[in-house]
C-alpha cells in the first residue's frame, strides 16, 4: 500500500471512530445518539484533517515548549503519539499533569466546540506539549470538526430557564477567525465569549 493510500485509509477509519465516540457523547448529554453529529453538519458534512508533529530534542526543555498552552478550537481531536515519549501535559485543577502513553490506544481531546454545543457540560481540555533533551517525538494529531459554514451554539435542548446558553452562535470559521486575533492564551478566547454572552443575557 502506497503511503498516500495508507493515509487516506487511516483518515476514513479515524472518522468512524470519531462518529461512534460522538454518539456515546451525545448519550451522556441524555441525547439522541446522532445529535452532535448533526449539529456537526451530518454524516459525510463534519470536517475533518490531520496534522503531523514532530518534536527534535531540545538541549535545553526547561526554556520552551513543543507547543504552547491551548484547547483545540474543534470538536475533538484524535491523538496517536510514541507509546515511549511523554510530553502532552493537560490542566486539571490549576496543575498541569504529564500524560502518560498507552501503547496502541488514542488520546480524545474534547474541543471548544463540543464545549459550546454540550453549553459548557463538557469542557475542553486545555494542554500543552514539552519538549525532551534525550528523545525526539512524533504525534498524529486528527481533528473532527464542524462543518466550517454551519452555526454552532448551545443545543436547545441544553438551555432552560435558570440554565442560559453561554455562548453565542457562530461558525466554526468565524471561531477560528475570532481566534487568530488572539493566538494561542489558554482557554481565554472561549472564556471571552461566554463573559461576552453573559453581558448581553444581563
Amino acid at each position: 500500500m502506497h503511503g498516500r493510500d495508507a493515509t487516506e485509509e487511516y483518515g476514513e477509519e479515524v472518522v468512524k471512530l470519531c462518529r461512534r465516540v460522538s454518539k456515546v457523547l451525545s448519550k451522556g448529554l441524555g441525547l439522541d445518539g446522532g445529535r452532535l453529529q448533526a449539529a456537526f453538519g451530518g454524516e459525510g458534512g463534519e470536517g475533518a484533517c490531520m496534522r503531523v508533529n514532530f518534536y527534535p530534542r531540545c538541549p535545553q526543555p526547561e526554556l520552551t515548549l513543543g507547543v504552547a498552552a491551548h484547547s483545540d478550537p474543534g470538536g475533538m481531536t484524535m491523538l496517536l503519539v510514541d507509546d515511549h515519549v511523554r510530553g502532552l501535559q493537560v490542566r486539571k485543577d490549576g496543575q498541569w499533569i504529564t500524560v502518560d502513553p498507552v501503547p496502541d490506544a488514542f488520546i480524545v481531546n474534547v474541543g471548544d466546540q463540543i464545549q459550546v454545543l454540550s453549553n459548557a457540560a463538557y469542557k475542553s481540555v486545555e494542554h500543552r506539549v514539552t519538549v525532551s533533551a534525550a528523545e525526539e517525538r512524533l504525534s498524529l494529531a486528527f481533528f473532527y470538526n464542524p462543518r466550517s459554514d454551519v452555526p454552532v451554539a448551545p443545543m436547545a435542548e441544553l438551555v432552560a430557564p435558570g440554565r442560559p446558553a453561554l455562548y453565542p452562535e457562530m461558525t466554526f470559521d468565524e471561531y477560528r477567525a475570532h481566534i487568530r486575533q488572539r493566538g494561542l492564551s489558554g482557554k481565554a478566547q472561549l472564556q471571552s465569549l461566554q463573559n461576552a454572552n453573559n453581558s448581553v443575557a444581563s
